[in-house]
């Protein structure tokens, strides 16, 4: 809260739309959390997403560490930033992992399971969000700060 200079009452800064940008933010940082802990378990091994015995096709581990690890940074900026730009290229990754699913899936045993199509559900909305963030205004109206 600043102070209103010709009276010295407090008034709010930003508003209800503050607010909102905020909430997106957030619930968009939730949904990156989410997936990044989807990722480390599928890296980890806790969750199997191909079919075949432990040591045959490839390690999941540095996938998943990558994926997770990626996610986990966009929550991270989410929670911390308001930037145009983060939310072009967080939108940019996030069709780039739905069309990379997509196109790999006929090369595995099943092509397509739970977890991934659950991944991608979430990197939709996900995707929403981010340009609902990228297509408005940073902070409230008139203020000039549109990054």
């Amino acid at each position: 809260m600043r102070a209103n200079l010709h009276v010295g009452w407090p008034r709010r800064v930003g508003g209800a739309r503050t607010r909102d940008r905020v909430r997106l933010r957030w619930v968009a940082a939730v949904l990156s959390l989410a997936n990044a802990t989807v990722y480390g378990l599928i890296g980890a091994g806790a969750l199997r997403v191909v079919q075949g015995a432990p040591g045959e096709g490839p390690s999941l581990v540095v996938f998943g560490a990558l994926a997770g690890g990626a996610f986990l940074l966009g929550a991270v900026l989410l929670m911390r930033f308001d930037h145009r730009v983060l939310w072009w290229i967080g939108a940019a990754f996030q069709v780039f992992a739905i069309v990379t699913y997509f196109n790999v899936a006929p090369q595995r045993v099943p092509p397509f399971e739970i977890w991934g199509l659950s991944l991608k559900a979430a990197q939709l909305v996900l995707l929403a969000l981010l340009l609902v963030l990228s297509l408005t205004r940073a902070g409230s109206p008139g203020s000039g700060d549109d990054r």
